[in-house]
């Protein structure tokens, strides 16, 4: 899943919407998560929603040319409210079977 979403998020793709990006982000993030939702899946779910916060920054620093660090101007709130990036560790999981 890391390799999909390093993938997705690559430097080449900054052409692409925003909206478009984070829609195929929240696509692919959700099938993975009710595909593998038997078990105890909470630190895989953080580590991926770490991962693809990580990644989304680095795309939007670079896709608006933007030098900062630690994601500067894109905190965790801004990624998840203003541009709906699905939260798998979040509390509204309603679209995960676990």
């Amino acid at each position: 899943m890391v390799e999909k979403v390093h993938e997705l998020t690559d430097l080449k793709t900054g052409w692409q919407e925003t909206t478009e990006l984070v829609g195929k982000l929240n696509r692919t993030l959700r099938g993975w998560a009710n595909y593998f939702s038997v078990g105890s899946v909470s630190r895989a779910y953080r580590a991926l929603d770490s991962y693809t916060a990580t990644r989304l920054r680095r795309w939007l620093r670079n896709k608006y040319k933007l030098r900062h660090r630690k994601g500067g101007i894109y905190p965790l709130s801004h990624l998840y409210g203003y541009f709906g990036l699905a939260s798998l560790s979040g509390r509204d999981q309603s679209w995960a079977k676990a």
